[in-house]
């Protein structure tokens, strides 16, 4: 790889002093190197637009966070992501500041791998009851998550998966998670860790009113759609869909959402041998 993109969390280092040493030992192997500012969001699709994904490769510098920020910022290019960790251990961030120089000399000598992580994709295919057509398509590489917006009221909603009613749930929401998002919410909820290379949807409810309410683990091919369903106590409740904590859609009763895989995916670099069994087990220790 010959060109190097930069995208650097500013609250990490805001002085740039940790990226200009990347950037210094990258020009030296004789790199290029481009830095794009990370909230520069409609900037980063523009600039990368042409890029060539098998000879360059974009960094970030920050931790877990700055690496799904930096995913939505690249979707479509193909390009991979190689995150420096300067928070807290993660789970996509390869590098920390501690191991920077040898990790990236592996990096050069070409000692590492390309993971390609699904993600999901989300649409409004129905408004109050009627069909909507062309609605505009939302990706997540973490997780799709329903929750109501307003008061401290349940929500009622249908879940159906390929056509077939799974379930009805009164809950706070519910999740719908990658198996490269089953260490994000998935996991604060309760839900199952899962291999992040694995090709599946979790569905895990938040809050449920029951006692016999499980996640389901899902084939990556299933569709799920999640109907709004009004009832005497919440008839005037809003929920909002989130895509990676990030923008989402306002959903009101009679309303459906449906959430598949997504054409789209992100490509992160492997470097080191820790498995993530290992990440996992340090994690949770710490």
């Amino acid at each position: 790889m010959d060109c190097f993109y930069f995208i650097t969390n500013t609250k990490k280092d805001p002085e740039y002093i940790f990226t200009n040493k990347i950037k210094g030992y990258l020009h030296l192997n004789g790199k290029k190197c481009v830095q794009i500012p990370s909230e520069a969001n409609v900037d980063m699709q523009r600039k990368t637009s042409a890029i060539d994904p098998k000879n360059s490769c974009l960094i970030v510098i920050g931790g877990d966070g700055s690496v799904l920020r930096a995913a939505h910022q690249v979707l479509g290019t193909g390009i991979p992501i190689l995150g420096i960790n300067l928070g807290t251990l993660g789970y996509l961030a390869e590098i920390e500041r501690s191991n920077w120089r040898e990790m990236m000399q592996l990096f050069l000598d070409g000692a590492y791998e390309i993971e390609t992580r699904m993600m999901l994709e989300g649409r409004i295919i129905e408004r109050g009851g009627k069909t909507v057509v062309g609605s505009r398509v939302y990706h997540a590489l973490n997780e799709a998550v329903i929750v109501r917006n307003s008061a401290v009221k349940m929500l009622n909603f249908n879940v159906y998966v390929d056509g077939h009613l799974l379930n009805n749930l009164d809950a706070d929401g519910i999740i719908i998670a990658t198996a490269t998002g089953s260490t994000a919410y998935n996991m604060s909820a309760g839900g199952p860790l899962v291999e992040p290379k694995a090709q599946m949807m979790l569905l895990t409810p938040i809050c449920p009113h029951t006692l016999n309410t499980r996640s389901v683990v899902l084939s990556g091919e299933d569709a799920v759609v999640i109907e709004m369903v009004r009832s005497s106590r919440n008839e005037k409740l809003q929920a909002d869909a989130v895509f990676d904590g990030g923008e989402g859609i306002t959903l009101r009763y009679g309303d459906r959402i449906e959430i598949r895989r997504s054409e789209e995916v992100t490509n992160l670099i492997k470097l080191s041998k820790r498995s993530f069994l290992s990440t996992l087990h340090k994690k949770l220790s710490s």
